[in-house]
């Protein structure tokens, strides 16, 4: 199949399909059928190629589908497993975390580990595992991370906690074992030698290994979209073969034939020796492939090399797949042997390097915006700069570095004044642009479709290009962007609105979100403490409030609506005013601003209004109306801004923290006051939501914001038989997770969802 391993890589996909069931899978897998009959009528395949690409398919199939083990009787309680570590994914003083292999059910259990070990594992040990099973943290918000879909990516299903030494014994290891021995000595030799800066980028760009690397430049590769320059990939392999290919070649004066079986042994043990990352394998499959196909003196086509690389790694890691490292690899690779012809069109080598830098970023923007949900477009100049900088110079200063610290001790000093030096100019020049032209583009999750239509716009886009259709290439530019367009114009053309109660544990926060994107609307922008109960943390904000925001396409808020000045309830306002724009902050009369935020309202980095009890205003064209504080209640908590607002002639009540005082006097003030869902006061507190009020207003629906075992036990059993006996719907986001309302702006009611079935 010289010239057409790309029908191996199609034939695993269509394999891949038909396991997962995806839409137009069956059909997919017929036009698969159909091509292969016309190609082989065409005698474009023979008959043998077409039944390996069949028998292919059908492997994969199955492959793809994930081993059945049911567990669900085992969760919560102590069991005893005894199997082999396949990976080490986490050392730490705190915390070590392995992934072993069940010996019974051959099924993968993530082990975390939160007591120090008398023994230092090994991939390949054998161990005996006594602790409680269960299943790890799932997402319950739009938006956030899903730690239980990514470990279910990767075939694990289930983890276990170690919180002492004697719930686990290991002995031995194995080749893979004594490897990751052998890099942990490296890299525990670096710290000794070296400073703590040049060994961190020695270790990340020669190891794999960022745990040292400085939070702040990773975030800031981050978002910069450069954060493939520190995994190690195609491009650091091919920098440290080639200065290898020179040692052996010009300084050790070595033949051809015996640097190649170096070179072979070497990227046999590498990709071991540097984490085991995907991209690595990729790199050192196909780097392996040439130098065999040089022995054969059989010039195959690098495409099928890729292919093949693709096929072996997948048969052999299937969970591989869903790495967005394995995805960016093999897109990135594919695209550029597909566009050979378009490079031997340009005749310099930077218009070259222009190219490869476009085509790279490209290529992988889709699967990056629904991964990040943003797009930062100056990132194209500064990947260009960037990778050249470190291609040409940082990562084989790098790797001499390295070279120096086991072969010329004398010559360390000077090495790291050079990775110093180059570092700290390179972080500061990044910083100034972080500071100055950082402007990135929030395009929500992208639809299927959108994703569809951009590659094939794509495709039909490159293709001119090949041809020199240079009227089509503008023609297929435009539409390109256009379809880029349609994406971010699509909430601003939607009937329909939106109504979200977050789930962030023991804190409030509620995003609306208007018809035809009129307005966005936060009612509260809470935050949770740390464990001591005491220190404020930023996690509910970077892990629930800024991911949702920005799955949604959302840039820019409107107004935020304060109840009160309650940690759980403006915690995360700081952070949300760092990231995004905010026009203007409600709050009652009697709210007193905290320290913290008093410097962005001195220098008018936002604007401040005041509303009092009977007072309504307007967001987008929508009405709000203030039911409290109708005067100074001297508590925090009772002079919550209490809203009524109506979606879909639905009525629902915002209540903060009021108690059942505070209630009584509403209910006195508005004696007609009827609400459809009311959003229940205190984390479903004892001290309010009273049997008065209830009856009052008459609601059909309850929203109780709250944590899962908060320490206040809320919500108090009364308040909950309260509901129940008032015949009413209760969602709870410990439960539920995320609960959404959705209503179309000329339809009655709406429909209500929980993100947690």
């Amino acid at each position: 199949m010289r010239g057409k391993g790309y029908f191996l890589v199609i034939s695993l996909l269509v394999g891949y399909y038909l396991a997962n069931q995806l839409i137009l899978s069956f059909a997919i897998a017929l036009v698969w059928l159909v091509v292969l009959l016309i190609y082989y009528q065409r005698k474009r395949l023979e008959l043998i190629e077409c039944l390996v690409l069949v028998v292919l398919t059908l492997f994969f199939s199955q492959h793809f589908v994930p081993d059945q083990f049911d567990r669900s009787e085992q969760l919560n309680s102590d069991v005893e497993i005894s199997g082999k570590i396949t990976a080490i994914t986490k050392q730490s003083d705190q915390q070590t975390t392995f992934i072993l292999r069940d010996s019974a059910s051959k099924q993968l259990i993530q082990i975390n580990q939160f007591s120090s070990s008398s023994v230092p594992l090994r991939v390949g040990a054998r161990c005996q595992v006594t602790g409680e099973m269960n299943l790890p943290t799932n997402a319950t918000n739009p938006g956030q991370f899903d730690f239980q879909s990514y470990l279910a990516d990767q075939g694990i299903d289930y983890q276990i906690n170690l919180n002492q030494s004697d719930q686990l014994q290991c002995t031995g290891t194995n080749l893979v074992g004594r490897l990751n021995h052998l890099r942990d000595q490296q890299m525990n030799r670096l710290d000794q030698r070296m400073s703590e800066t040049s060994a961190s980028w020695i270790k990340s760009l020669i190891f794999g290994d960022r745990s040292k690397l400085d939070d702040q430049i990773q975030d800031l590769f981050e978002r910069w979209h450069l954060t493939h320059l520190l995994a190690i990939s195609g491009l650091h392999v091919s920098i440290i073969v080639a200065i290898l290919h020179f040692i052996c070649i010009y300084l050790c004066r070595l033949t051809k034939e015996t640097t190649y079986q170096l070179l072979i042994t070497f990227l046999l043990i590498y990709p071991i020796l540097a984490g085991g990352a995907p991209s690595i394998w990729r790199a050192a499959l196909v780097t392996i492939c040439n130098y065999l196909a040089w022995y054969q003196r059989d010039r195959i086509i690098s495409i099928d090399f890729l292919s093949l690389a693709f096929v072996l790694l997948l048969f052999l890691k299937p969970e591989w797949i869903n790495q967005l490292g394995f995805q960016f690899s093999f897109l990135i690779s594919f695209s550029l042997l597909l566009s050979k012809k378009i490079l031997g069109q340009l005749k310099t080598k930077f218009a070259q390097m222009v190219f490869i830098s476009l085509l790279c970023m490209v290529m992988i923007i889709p699967i990056q915006v629904n991964a990040f949900y943003l797009f930062n477009p100056i990132s194209f100049i500064i990947n260009l700069v960037v990778t050249f900088y470190f291609s040409s110079f940082f990562i084989p200063l790098i790797f001499f570095g390295y070279l120096v610290s086991l072969l010329f001790s004398p010559l360390i000093v000077i090495i790291e004044f050079l990775i110093n030096i180059s570092n700290q100019l390179f972080i500061s020049l990044l910083q100034f642009f972080d500071t100055y032209f950082y402007y990135p583009i929030v395009t929500g999750k992208l639809s299927p479709l959108i994703v569809t239509l951009y590659y094939l716009c794509l495709f039909y886009l490159l293709v001119q290009v090949e041809k020199r259709q240079f009227n089509k290439v503008i023609s297929s530019f435009i539409l390109l962007i256009m379809i880029i367009v349609t994406n971010q114009i699509t909430p601003y053309l939607s009937p329909y609105g939106k109504v979200t109660v977050l789930d962030l544990g023991q804190a409030n926060s509620l995003i609306i979100e208007l018809p035809h994107r009129k307005a966005v609307v936060i009612y509260d922008v809470g935050a949770t403490l740390a464990n001591d109960y005491t220190t404020p943390t930023d996690r509910a904000y970077q892990q629930i409030i800024k991911p949702f925001l920005y799955q949604a396409g959302i840039n820019k808020i409107d107004a935020v609506i304060l109840s009160h000045e309650d940690h759980d309830h403006l915690g995360s306002l700081p952070y949300l005013l760092e990231d995004f724009t905010v026009q203007t902050v409600i709050t009652s009369a009697y709210f007193e601003w905290p320290e913290l935020l008093l410097n962005p309202l001195k220098t008018g980095l936002i604007e401040h209004q005041r509303v009092k009890t009977g007072e309504s205003f307007s967001i987008g064209s929508h009405d709000f109306y203030s039911l409290n504080p109708s005067r100074d209640w001297r508590n925090t908590n009772d002079n919550s801004l209490v809203i009524e607002t109506r979606f879909a002639d639905q009525s629902w009540l915002l209540t903060g923290d009021i108690s059942a005082h505070v209630e009584e006097t509403i209910v006195k003030n508005n004696p007609q006051l009827a609400i459809d869902t009311l959003v229940v006061a205190h984390h479903g507190s004892a001290t309010s939501t009273s049997q008065l009020f209830l009856t009052q207003i008459a609601p059909n629906q309850a929203i109780i914001p709250v944590g899962r075992n908060n320490f206040f036990n809320h919500p108090s059993e009364i308040v909950l038989n309260r509901l129940t006996d008032q015949g009413l719907k209760i969602y709870r986001t410990d439960q539920d997770g995320a609960i959404q309302f959705i209503f179309h702006k000329n339809q009655r009611g709406g429909t209500f969802s929980t993100h947690l079935p």
